[in-house]
C-alpha cells in the first residue's frame, strides 16, 4: 500500500476567479468601469467622499464611487460610530483639531439653568425678598425729580406772593391749602443752600433781650423762633403750621394795641404793601419797643429809601449791617403812635427770584 501523500497545488486544484458582484444584489456581475482620471485642482474633501475608514472589528467600510453599501441589521450604533469617524477623519485631513468640549448645562428657551443646591437656592431666594426695595439709583433718581418738581412749585408760589399784596396772598392760600406746605418744603431746601440761616442770627438776638419781653414773629413759616427763645412769643403766618401758630393776614393781626415789646420780620416783607405791615407793627407795639428785620441783600435797590419809607410809619433806625454777605439786618425803635389809617405812600422790595433748575 502506497502512503498518504498531498498532491501539489498546482496539479491538484483549480484555481476559480469570481467576477466582481453588483452590489444591488441581483446576482448580475457589474460591469468594470473604466477609472476616472483624478483632477489636478484638489477640492475640499466631504464627509460623504472619504475613500476608505478603517473600523473598529466587526463594522463596516464606505467605499467611494461604487455606491453606498447597505448597512447590516441593526447597525443603528454602528452608523453613528461610522458618521463621528468620517467627521473626526475629514478633520484630520482638513488639517483642524477641535479640543472636546466639557458637556454644558442643561438649556431652558436657549439659556443656561444655573443649578444651585438647595440651601443656596433659599439663600438666593430670601436675598431677593430682603433687596426688593427700589434700588439706589432708582431712589436717588426719584429723590431728584421730586426735588424738581418741589423746587419749581416753590418758585412759582414765592413770585406770586411778591407781585400782590398781602389780601391776595392770603386768598391764595385758602383756596390752595397744600400751597403753603409746599412753599415751606422748598423754602428749607433754599435755606440749606444758603452760606448762613439769617433765622439764628435772630435767635441770638431776642436771648440778648429780657425774658419778659414779649415777642411778635410776623410771617413765622414754622413757628422756630417761638421753639428757641424763652420768651413768650405770638408766632403769625397766613396758614398755622402747628397748633400755636395765629393763622391771620400781618396787616390785620388780633393783638391788642401796645402789647408787644419786639417784632421781628425775618424774610417775610413779601408783597406790594409793605406800608400796612410797619403801620399794623406801630400800632401793636409799646412806645419804644423794637423791630428787627433780616433780608435778602439783592431785594435792596436803595437802603436809605427803606429807612425813609419807615420813619414814615413811626420807626427810627437804631443800627444796620448791611455788611454781611447775602442777608442785610436793621434795628428800628419805635418813636412815636402813627394812626393806622394814615395815608402813606406803598413801597415794596424788589422780588427775589430763585434760579431756575
Amino acid at each position: 500500500m502506497k502512503p498518504f501523500e498531498v498532491p501539489p497545488w498546482e496539479a491538484g486544484a483549480e484555481i476559480i476567479e469570481f467576477k466582481p458582484v453588483n452590489p444591488s444584489g441581483n446576482g448580475v456581475a457589474a460591469a468594470k468601469k473604466p477609472k476616472k482620471k483624478k483632477p489636478k485642482k484638489k477640492k475640499p474633501v466631504e464627509a460623504e467622499e472619504v475613500s476608505k475608514v478603517s473600523q473598529a472589528p466587526g463594522k463596516f467600510s464606505y467605499r467611494h464611487g461604487g455606491g453606498p453599501l447597505a448597512p447590516p441589521p441593526d447597525s443603528s450604533d454602528d452608523d453613528d460610530d461610522v458618521e463621528d469617524g468620517i467627521r473626526a477623519m475629514h478633520k484630520v485631513k482638513s488639517g483642524r483639531i477641535e479640543k472636546q468640549r466639557p458637556p454644558t448645562q442643561a438649556t431652558k428657551g436657549g439659556k443656561k439653568e444655573l443649578k444651585l443646591k438647595p440651601e443656596l437656592a433659599q439663600a438666593a431666594v430670601e436675598a431677593m425678598e430682603t433687596t426688593s426695595s427700589p434700588s439706589p439709583a432708582a431712589s436717588s433718581l426719584a429723590n431728584k425729580l421730586q426735588s424738581e418738581l418741589l423746587g419749581g412749585r416753590f418758585r412759582y408760589i414765592n413770585e406770586q406772593l411778591y407781585s400782590v399784596t398781602s389780601r391776595k396772598a392770603e386768598a391764595l392760600f385758602r383756596k390752595d391749602s397744600s400751597a403753603f406746605e409746599a412753599y415751606h418744603a422748598g423754602y428749607r431746601q433754599q435755606v440749606e443752600k444758603w452760606p448762613t440761616n439769617p433765622l439764628n442770627r435772630i435767635i441770638k438776638t431776642i436771648k440778648k433781650v429780657p425774658k419778659t419781653a414779649i415777642v411778635g414773629d410776623f410771617g413765622c413759616g414754622e413757628g422756630k423762633l417761638a421753639q428757641s427763645v424763652p420768651n413768650k412769643v405770638y408766632s403769625m403766618d397766613l396758614v398755622a403750621a402747628r397748633g400755636d401758630i395765629i393763622a391771620c393776614n400781618i396787616t390785620d393781626t388780633p393783638l391788642q394795641a401796645q402789647s408787644l415789646d419786639v417784632a421781628v420780620y425775618c424774610l417775610s416783607l413779601m408783597g406790594t404793601d409793605l406800608n400796612e405791615f410797619f403801620l399794623e407793627a406801630n400800632r401793636v407795639l409799646k412806645l419804644h419797643g423794637s423791630v428787627y428785620i433780616a433780608e435778602i441783600q439783592s431785594r435792596f435797590e436803595d437802603v436809605r429809601e427803606f429807612v425813609r419809607c419807615l420813619v414814615a410809619c413811626g420807626f427810627d433806625l437804631v443800627k444796620k449791617d448791611v455788611a454781611v454777605n447775602y442777608f442785610y439786618f436793621f434795628q428800628f425803635k419805635k418813636m412815636r403812635h402813627v394812626p393806622k389809617g394814615t395815608k402813606l405812600k406803598a413801597f415794596s422790595l424788589k422780588p427775589c427770584l430763585y434760579r431756575k433748575r
